[in-house]
């Protein structure tokens, strides 16, 4: 199995005051689901500490994709 792990972040523009959507990929694969989500939790902590303004948001997931890579167990 591999856990990758993908972010989407919403800013609001000022001027429309439309939100836009950016899917953030770092294209970061993991063997475990533990490892990705340690990454997880650190990659939001930082793009928490670092957005532009209050009303940004970003949500993240590892997800599992089925393939196998030497070194996991399926």
């Amino acid at each position: 199995m591999v856990w990758v792990y993908v972010v989407v972040m919403t800013l609001t523009s000022p001027v429309t005051k439309d939100s836009n959507f950016i899917v953030h990929s770092p294209n970061m694969a993991f063997k475990t689901e533990e490892v990705c989500q340690h990454w997880r939790e650190f990659d939001m902590t930082r793009l928490y500490k670092t957005r532009p303004d209050e009303n940004a948001k970003a949500v993240s997931q590892c997800f599992s994709l089925p393939f196998k890579l030497e070194g996991t167990k399926s």
